[in-house]
């Protein structure tokens, strides 16, 4: 995810769409409160509540992430890039702080987001595909390139997959052109995998799975802990096909590093916190 987008244009269907998925993740989080007796109108406050310091918080964090500003080394720097992760960490605080000066459980609240959060991030997934963002890698292999395992991560769906091709002036384009692999002149970008829509219909998978959780008769978190948990086993492998990543360590990019990282902490969180207060 990008802070930025170089448009002259006030309205654009990344907005739309992103607009769309706000209103979609807010709805579904209502109806949950309601069927969880929590009243609405703190889902209302909530919402740009953890927009607003998510978006905050997630900046922040970018500042102190240099390496993962890169796209094309040192080739194509553009700029601060705000995680989602990040995004989603700080909004999570905000919530906990929300909770306690509401008198709501912090645990039940996350039930009530985890699966719109999903469902608003399938939607925004479409807009990332439209605005060329969050794009994914070369299908060909025939380009040589000092950045391959960035860009040429997997042929493992070559032949099979039908790749989209992006206009100059988006970023595809410009990753290509930085790494020498089109030149200046070209039409187009070379063909990527739409990653982004490949994204979309897996959380709608995992959205068809959730939805089955019996989530109101479990321990509240329960839901939230296996929402992340499935979002970032997907990730981490669809971070395979993604070509927007700097290669931090190995062949692992930031984000599946933080995948690595998150499994363990969220599933031991609340064994951790049982053992405290005992």
């Amino acid at each position: 995810m990008y802070s930025h987008f170089e448009s002259s244009s006030w309205v654009t269907p990344f907005g739309l769409i992103f607009i769309a998925a706000i209103i979609t993740a807010w709805f579904l989080s209502r109806r949950n409160a309601i069927s969880v007796s929590i009243d609405p109108s703190h889902i209302d406050l909530l919402v740009p509540i953890t927009i607003i310091v998510g978006v905050i918080g997630g900046t922040f964090v970018a500042t102190f992430m240099p390496l993962d500003h890169m796209v094309a080394g040192e080739a194509m720097n553009h700029g601060i890039r705000v995680r989602l992760f990040a995004i989603l960490g700080a909004g999570a605080i905000a919530m906990s702080v929300y909770s306690r000066i509401a008198k709501l459980r912090f645990r039940r609240l996350l039930d009530v987001f985890a699966v719109p959060t999903l469902a608003g991030l399938m939607i925004h997934r479409i807009g990332c595909f439209m605005a060329g963002c969050c794009w994914g890698d070369v299908i060909s292999h025939e380009h040589s390139t000092a950045f391959a395992s960035q860009v040429q991560s997997t042929s493992f769906l070559q032949g099979i997959a039908q790749g989209v091709q992006y206009p100059p002036g988006s970023l595809p384009y410009e990753q290509h052109l930085a790494m020498g692999m089109i030149d200046s002149d070209a039409l187009a970008s070379l063909p990527v995998y739409p990653v982004q829509l490949y994204e979309a219909g897996l959380l709608f998978v995992l959205i068809l799975v959730l939805s089955r959780v019996p989530w109101k008769r479990s321990p509240p978190g329960t839901l939230a802990i296996i929402t992340v948990c499935g979002y970032a086993v997907m990730r981490f492998f669809i971070e395979y096909l993604r070509a927007d990543g700097h290669i931090v360590l190995g062949n692992l990019t930031v984000t599946q590093l933080q995948c690595i990282i998150l499994l363990p902490c969220i599933v031991l969180l609340p064994r951790w916190r049982k053992s405290v207060v005992s």
